[in-house]
């Protein structure tokens, strides 16, 4: 396995890597003019299963030489590091804020797909937010994932597209968001290997659209607990039937907002049903997804602050993620372990 210093793993696996203070909602729009942010350098463990995937910042997620294209990925290991920030500027008189930055709910696809938007305040109406997603720098899939006792070569994927956030709505707690990508490979060859027709690989064609809707709602108890019900449909209409899927999750989380200690945890089941046969296993791909994760975040008692930031806090992170699909080699799987500091200007 190909390894590069720790300072170049910005591993981006950990989609609930958030503390609770943004895991619910969009952050209040500051009552000052001004700049604002967070970074949240870590470091960590982290394992990784797939087929598809070959690397994200020279880290080889995926063996390049397989054997079989009916077994499920082995497993890659390494220690990382990760960094995800958010930049804004708040316009108090009007209560708008532009901003760039990560989305830490996109992190599990192995991109650093960035997003540069505005958000409003609107009354009782609630806070709208519109963004363009863009991928700073993508990750690497296998041109043709199905080469056996040969070496692989990789392509790019991109996912450019935009987002829409409605929040707060009336003065509830209700969040809803849309978000719309274009999926990009830079070279699609997937079947080539096995020599299927022209109409065959057509199916497995991975290049297209995804649409993603998401419901929140946060229930508050007992002073300091709050639960928070999710809904999530996915739509990826990509040119290949058989690689595009309707994805139905669902996901609950608990937090505790104690002094000096802040808990969340996470729990998320799903499935991913695909539109047409696989012409290579004459069958219909079906997926079984599911996930756990926990953030203990430890607010310092002693004050300390860098560089100007309010003080800062410790968090460890935990969460294991897995899609167990009726495929073998369609399986995925994410273990990692990781703890750092969050900073706040």
């Amino acid at each position: 396995m190909k390894k590069l210093p720790l300072v170049f793993f910005i591993i981006v696996a950990l989609s609930l890597l958030g503390t609770a203070q943004n895991t619910f909602a969009l952050d209040p729009i500051p009552m000052k003019s001004g700049f604002s942010g967070f970074i949240r350098p870590g470091a960590g463990y982290l394992k990784y299963k797939s087929n598809m995937v070959a690397s994200f910042l020279g880290f080889d997620l995926s063996d390049r030489t397989i054997n079989s294209i009916t077994n499920s990925p082995k497993s890659e290991k390494t220690g990382v590091a990760l960094v995800p920030f958010a930049l804004r500027y708040t316009f108090a008189s009007t209560r708008s804020q532009v901003f760039i930055g990560t989305d830490l709910r996109d992190l599990i696809r192995f991109d650093l797909t960035q997003q540069i938007g505005i958000k409003q305040e609107v009354g009782r109406f609630g806070i709208l937010q519109g963004g363009f997603l863009f991928t700073g720098i993508p990750a690497k899939v296998w041109k043709d994932p199905y080469v056996v006792n040969k070496k692989r070569d990789d392509t790019s994927r991109t996912n450019n597209g935009a987002r829409i956030v409605w929040d707060r709505i009336f003065n509830s707690q209700l969040l809803l968001q849309y978000t719309y990508r274009d999926i990009d490979l830079g070279s699609e060859r997937s079947g080539e290997f096995l020599g299927l027709s022209s109409g065959e690989r057509d199916r497995l064609d991975r290049n297209g659209d995804r649409h993603v809707a998401e419901a929140f709602y946060k229930f508050s108890f007992a002073d300091k607990h709050s639960l928070v019900p999710q809904l999530i449909y996915a739509r990826d209409d990509l040119d290949g039937d058989a690689m595009a899927n309707d994805t139905f999750d669902f996901q609950l989380t608990y937090a505790y907002f104690g002094d000096p200690f802040v808990l969340t945890l996470n729990g998320l089941i799903g499935t991913a049903d695909y539109d047409k046969r696989n012409p290579i296993y004459d069958d219909t791909q079906d997926d079984d997804r599911y996930g756990v994760q926990g953030t203990l975040l430890y607010r310092n008692p002693w004050d300390w602050t860098l560089f100007g930031s309010k003080p800062f806090s410790f968090f460890i992170n935990g969460i294991f993620s897995k899609v167990d699909s009726n495929i073998d080699f369609y399986d995925q799987e994410v273990t990692a372990l990781t703890g750092g500091v969050f900073l706040r200007w």
